[in-house]
């Protein structure tokens, strides 16, 4: 055999083997690649739910004077009271601010909150508080979204639009602050409109 074809013959053997070796790393590369444990995502941590220390259906709480007298009532579907926080959640809340003269103040709203041992009543939501007629006033009924009721001082306020209606007579404002107690005043915040109906003029 001439040294041509030993050569040929040397070169067809080397590309065999070149391809076997390709053909077996590849093959080596493939098991490795599907025996290898495969990551798993890493799982996002587990939010847990805050739960409140206890819950009380269909709540009721009256406060009195000295005397016994009530001085107001606060009514909830659901309390959901948060001791660390000393914060209670109510659901469907309805608050009643008595009086020593004229009729007591009436609120209700969606939801509530009782904050810093019941100084603060903050309610939320659809909120209206109403005041019925009496021999001196007349009916007044005040809605808006959010009230702060702060029985020591004898305050609500909001600094959210405000709507109060007494009678064919109304006011709105972006924020007030009214004192509820005797002797009762208001001052609104922003730009306030107000409607005062005119009085029907009698037939002579």
């Amino acid at each position: 055999m001439s040294g041509r074809a030993r050569l040929a013959e040397w070169a067809r053997g080397s590309a065999q083997t070149w391809w076997l070796a390709a053909f077996f790393l590849v093959s080596g590369l493939l098991a490795w690649w599907r025996l290898a444990p495969v990551p798993e995502p890493a799982q996002p941590p587990i939010e847990r739910s805050r739960l409140p220390d206890y819950v009380v259906k269909r709540f009721t709480a009256v406060e009195t004077d000295d005397s016994g007298q009530p001085l107001r009532q606060l009514i909830a579907d659901e309390l959901r009271q948060f001791v660390e926080e000393d914060l209670a959640e109510l659901d469907q809340p309805r608050m009643t601010l008595y009086s020593e003269t004229g009729e007591p103040w009436r609120g209700r709203a969606d939801h509530g909150l009782v904050l810093d041992g019941g100084s603060e009543v903050r309610l939320l939501g659809e909120v209206e508080l109403e005041r019925a007629a009496d021999a001196a006033q007349r009916a007044t009924l005040i809605t808006t979204e959010l009230l702060r009721i702060w029985h020591l001082a004898g305050l609500a306020e909001t600094d959210q639009s405000v709507r109060i209606a007494s009678g064919a007579d109304w006011l709105t404002a972006s924020g007030m602050r009214l004192w509820y107690t005797d002797p009762m005043r208001a001052h609104f915040d922003g730009r306030a409109r107000l409607f005062i109906a005119p009085t029907p003029i009698e037939a002579p």
